[in-house]
């Protein structure tokens, strides 16, 4: 019997059971749980694809582990009787690990390894996928009584080191800023142009700088200059060594991993206010119509002006005086036209609420709210987007094999499950014989205008393909853009470092565009081709983290409201109940299905729905319910609701297990 087709990448599982294998520059493949073998997560893997699988959502078999992930497995210990168990976190085995009693005497441990302890092991064998895998233990991570173990869990769970290694320290530390004299030759000077930094309140490195002038002419020029980390690091050595491995910066609410040691990231690097700092400039002069009509692109030195919070901005907007308040106004208009102009061509927003989350000096979450989205985060975004997608088409104009940032269009079937999902959910749209990706932006534009849009579009994004890195160009269907990378943030992700490196390259090489497909000098193609699938996986694990611990500390926010009652949504109907999110901190917990009345309730999966077998009651993705927080368990990262009447939105004790201190969240 002839084989099939086999592919090999990296394999990533999930906490559903099932895998992912991402091949260089080809769509990732689906693996069922029963067709993982013995692999782990982060194991270089072969699969052989199975039939009838489509090449647009291909579906394999693990049938040989190529390379086995060095990185350490974290996890909590559990005990057995005598036998001490792993259970790997960020879903990194399928199955626990059997611990040698011997590895463990090894550690030297003052105290025995107790339920809840966080180890770290190196798997040992594991021949057969239905028996337990055997480990050793490599060190003890923490205690389960340690403040921040479950940080240390989260991240180290995922490759992201909370320190970096001392040759790292050294280097960084021994990095200096050029003098004036010392600057590299061909580096414009910019110093003179008004630039300022638009970032978040917390925020520490500031990686892009804007400015923006009319001229006579009644052209507007709008300049983006983003830190020149590629003047500081070298490719190959200690720090992008290290960087490439992190592959982005982590943010852990009010916790930051960077992808780059302090010093280069908050400090050289960092355009902070008054100081000369290296830059690399997209300057660009459009028309009121969006039109491009030049574009100026180099490495450069600028002095910000201001550092800007979003706040700030906004109030400027509204008002409020300040003495670079005519360019904030002036952005403002350029950063509409630039939006018109893009919503023109299709592209959608979906601005999708997150949970922000503040904590007190010891890490206790006091208070969780919707996140705001004001005009101030809009101008920034439509600068960066700018710039993104003008370096791409330059990029590709001189044939250089580059780092694209690419969005697949969505198939046929995912247009038309979309299209069901909403006619289950009473809101009908029409497509016709011959579905497109322009049906896709049409049906995002439409559902902005209803009540729990929010849900609705996170539904819709659920059918959409994810974007990725890639070496070969196949556009960007979200943004409407035929070309698109990431340039604007070095600092914080290792794709833009390389696209700097590149773009210089390019720009060195001169005016004329060259040959299609030429390979960096910088680069081989087969080293991007790696780098863009690494800095994917990197990117979903930083993700991943990311979610997990801001839910983590939602929910020991939540955990001080049990009794209190609130209004939710459905957002989930499953056969064990109802997931319902709490409109008020957008958190959500399960009513299970236990709890929703004597009779027998029935899943319909094909229009999301639970039905009473004897009354006919309904309950429906989308519907409007109140709930009362049961119990939160932060550890396995549950909530328990159940259904309540209608009592208004009451964050306050209701009896049962309330906590004695009332208030508002």
């Amino acid at each position: 019997m002839a084989r099939m087709k086999t592919q090999t990448g990296r394999l990533t599982l999930t906490a559903r059971g099932f895998g992912f294998v991402q091949p260089a520059d080809a769509p990732s493949i689906l693996v069922p749980f029963d067709h993982l073998s013995n692999a782990l997560s982060g194991d270089t893997v072969e699969v052989e694809l199975l039939a009838g699988a489509t090449p647009d959502k291909p579906a394999g078999r693990i049938v040989r582990v190529v390379e086995r992930d060095a990185a350490p497995i974290i996890g909590r210990v559990r005990r057995h009787g005598r036998e001490v168990r792993l259970y790997p976190a960020a879903s990194r085995s399928a199955r626990a690990l059997v611990i040698d009693p011997k590895s463990l005497d090894r550690l030297g441990l003052k105290q025995p390894v107790e339920d809840g302890d966080v180890l770290g092991a190196q798997l040992v064998r594991w021949d057969d996928p239905a028996s337990h895998p055997t480990g050793a233990a490599a060190e003890l991570v923490a205690r389960r009584d340690d403040a921040d173990l479950e940080l240390k869990l989260i991240a180290l769970s995922r490759r992201f080191p909370l320190e970096f290694p001392p040759d790292v320290e050294r280097q960084a530390q021994s990095i200096r800023l050029p003098g004036r004299r010392n600057r590299p030759g061909g580096r414009r000077d910019l110093t003179g142009l008004t630039c300022f930094t638009i970032d978040p309140e917390a925020a520490r490195d500031f990686d892009d700088a804007m400015s923006v002038e009319q001229l006579p002419s009644g052209l507007f020029r709008l300049g983006v200059h983003i830190a020149d980390v590629s003047a500081y690091v070298a490719q190959g050595d200690p720090v992008d060594r290290e960087a490439w491995n992190r592959g982005t910066s982590v943010y852990l609410v009010n916790t930051v991993l960077p992808m780059l040691p302090e010093r280069l990231s908050n400090e050289l690097c960092s355009l902070v206010p008054g100081r000369p700092r290296l830059t690399v400039s997209v300057v660009v002069t459009l028309d009121s119509m969006g039109t491009i009509h030049d574009v100026e692109m180099g490495e450069s030195t600028i002095r910000s002006r201001h550092r800007f919070t979003y706040r700030e901005v906004e109030a400027i907007l509204n008002g409020a005086s300040h003495r670079l308040a005519p360019q904030l106004h002036l952005l403002r208009l350029v950063a509409a036209v630039l939006k018109t102009r893009r919503q023109e061509l299709g592209s959608v927003d979906l601005d999708l609420s997150t949970p922000q989350i503040r904590l007190d000096e010891n890490g206790v979450p006091i208070s969780v709210r919707p996140s705001e989205r004001l005009e101030a985060n809009r101008l920034v975004e439509e600068c960066m987007l700018l710039a993104n997608r003008v370096v791409a088409e330059h990029l590709e104009r001189h044939g250089l094999t580059t780092v694209y940032r690419i969005h697949d269009e969505p198939s046929p079937g995912d247009i038309e499950a979309l299209v069901s999902t909403l006619r289950d959910l009473g809101i009908p749209y029409k497509v016709g014989d011959q579905v497109t990706p322009g049906d896709y932006r049409a049906i995002l534009s439409f559902i902005q205008n209803f009540e729990f849009s929010d849900l609705i579009e996170a539904i819709a994004l659920k059918g959409l393909k994810k974007a990725v890195y890639s070496t070969e160009n196949r556009g960007h269907f979200g943004l409407a853009m035929k070309a698109y990378t990431h340039f604007t943030s070095p600092i914080r992700r290792y794709p833009d470092l390389v696209v700097h490196r590149l773009l210089k390259e390019s720009l060195a090489a001169g005016a004329t565009p060259s040959r299609k497909g030429r390979a960096a000098s910088v680069y081989a193609e087969a080293d991007l081709r790696t780098t863009c699938a690494h800095a994917t996986e990197r990117e979903r694990a930083a993700t991943d983290a990311e979610r997990e611990y801001s839910r983590l500390k939602a929910l020991e926010f939540l955990k001080t409201r049990i009794g209190r009652r609130y209004r939710g949504v459905v957002s989930g109907v499953a056969s064990i109940g109802l997931f319902v999110e709490i409109e008020r901190y957008l958190i959500d917990g399960l009513v299970h299905i236990s709890t929703l009345g004597k009779e027998r309730f029935e899943l319909d999966r094909s229009s999301y729905r639970l039905v009473g077998g004897r009354t006919g009651k309904v309950y429906r993705l989308g519907d409007t319910v109140h709930v009362e927080v049961k119990a939160v368990d932060t550890r396995e990262r549950r909530a328990d609701f159940v259904l309540v009447p209608d009592t208004g939105d009451q964050d306050v004790p209701t009896g049962g297990g309330a906590s004695k201190r009332a208030g508002r969240g």
